[in-house]
């Protein structure tokens, strides 16, 4: 059985990719492993932004077709619960399963295949090229399907390109700390909720290098949950739910619907997302916004650009890591640039105490304004360091203005070092060790 193209996960990323490749044409198979009626299923947020639906030309959701609530922004709460900066911006509390299905219907509308219910086993390698996949359904026995190209879109477990010869780019790993490990519940609450704001709580006692959160899905329904920075000497995140969490739930005497946990990418995109015959797309690309750990809108971003650049190539007959390298610049150029900037705040966030996050807030040194404008942009904007070097000479800590003013540069370097990432494969060997350099750097002077 050959395909012009496998897609390798039926998530929101390998739907919408399927769903532009087969209707440019090409023969598309999904390979999924969750049965049909079950894609969509997933433990996240279930929070996405408009302006991701808007820049990738798909129709945003509807209430009560695969959203159940619309969100008017994202309010960010001080570890002592006292103060708060607003995100204003349009958003949808998702009705996960179903927007999962709409997805798939599109794809199979367009004419893509889906081989639900089945594993995959490894990647088809022949020389330095993939050419298919080993897969295996449980009725049906191991297949090896062929195709022109692959496109990994199986999550944060990367099956695919982790699966590849170490010395391909492509298969890089990626540091544990690089990760959030979170839990979340679902759940049917008496008190009506205000569907207008989806809340996030900082407090690194609570959740140490992460948050956790408060998302209502329509008037009595929410989503509530936490996420830690994974690695050496992180907390049990289940743990950490019932400690904290879950007092507040029970006050809002909860009817549970689901409960789960998972682990989510929060950095900026692998350095590599294509090799001859593979592009690499969604949560596999480590695409989710670093901060907050939102992958739905970025996978779909990701997505548009792989299927885009992969359609030219096929079109050219040759679907070589030199005709597709340019889905790297498109996709830096929509969002991996900002991405690797919020990295390096990231980084940063997660070296602040309880009292700096307070004080931060408190002193209104982020507005409502900039915290927007740092979400859609990416940069700290220099209004912040003015209103911080005021503030700050009442603060018993002064390093923290330098520290900040620090923050801006290295945020301003990642940007325009994703922004000039290089036009072919020659110049990516320097253009990743000034990459390496950078993020060590920066990472050797917070993370104590």
């Amino acid at each position: 059985m050959k395909y012009d193209v496998l897609i390798a996960g039926g998530g929101s990323a390998g739907l919408f990719a399927a769903y532009k490749i087969a209707k440019a044409g090409f023969s598309v198979a999904i390979i999924e492993i969750k049965p049909a009626d079950r894609i969509g299923e997933k433990v996240c947020g279930d929070a996405v932004g408009e302006h991701h639906f808007h820049y990738v030309k798909l129709e945003p959701p509807r209430i009560g077709v695969d959203a159940v609530g619309i969100f008017e922004g994202v309010r960010v709460l001080s570890p002592n619960e006292k103060n708060y900066i607003t995100a204003w911006g349009k958003g949808y509390a998702l009705n996960r399963k179903a927007f999962g299905q709409r997805l798939l219907k599109m794809a199979i509308d367009a004419g893509a295949e889906l081989y639900d219910s089945h594993y995959i086993i490894k990647p088809v390698v022949e020389e330095s090229w993939v050419r298919g996949l080993v897969v295996k359904k449980p009725s049906r026995g191991i297949v090896e399907l062929k195709s022109t190209a692959v496109i990994d879109a199986t999550g944060v477990a990367a099956n695919i390109r982790r699966r590849l010869p170490s010395s391909w780019w492509v298969a890089e790993r990626i540091s544990p700390e690089d990760f959030c490990a979170a839990y979340r519940v679902i759940a049917r609450v008496e008190e009506p909720q205000n569907p207008r704001l989806a809340l996030i709580y900082l407090n690194p006692n609570v959740a140490p290098g992460g948050y956790w959160w408060w998302f209502p899905k329509g008037k009595y329904e929410i989503n509530i949950g936490i996420g830690v920075k994974s690695g050496p000497g992180a907390p049990d995140v289940r743990r950490q739910f019932n400690k904290y969490i879950l007092p507040r739930l029970e006050k809002a005497n909860p009817e549970i619907i689901h409960e789960g946990g998972g682990v989510a990418p929060t950095r900026r995109p692998i350095p590599c997302m294509v090799w001859n015959g593979l592009l690499v797309s969604g949560d596999a690309a480590m695409t989710a916004n670093p901060i907050h750990g939102g992958g739905i809108g970025p996978s779909l971003v990701s997505s548009y650009h792989a299927a885009e650049v992969l359609v030219k190539a096929l079109e050219n007959g040759d679907p070589s890591i030199d005709l597709l390298w340019p889905y790297h610049r498109a996709y830096h150029r929509a969002y991996g640039a900002k991405q690797a900037s919020l990295d390096v705040l990231r980084i940063y966030l997660q070296s602040l105490s309880s009292e700096d996050l307070d004080f931060i807030i408190e002193k209104k040194i982020v507005t409502d304004k900039e915290l927007s404008e740092m979400g859609y942009r990416g940069e700290l904007l220099p209004t912040i360091i003015s209103k911080a070097t005021r503030a700050l000479r009442l603060l018993t800590r002064p390093s923290l203005l330098l520290e900040i003013k620090a923050i801006k540069e290295y945020m301003d370097r990642a940007r325009a070092l994703y922004e000039n990432y290089p036009e072919t494969p020659d110049g990516f060997e320097k253009w990743r060790l000034r990459d390496k350099t950078l993020f060590k750097e920066v990472k050797s002077r917070f993370w104590k």
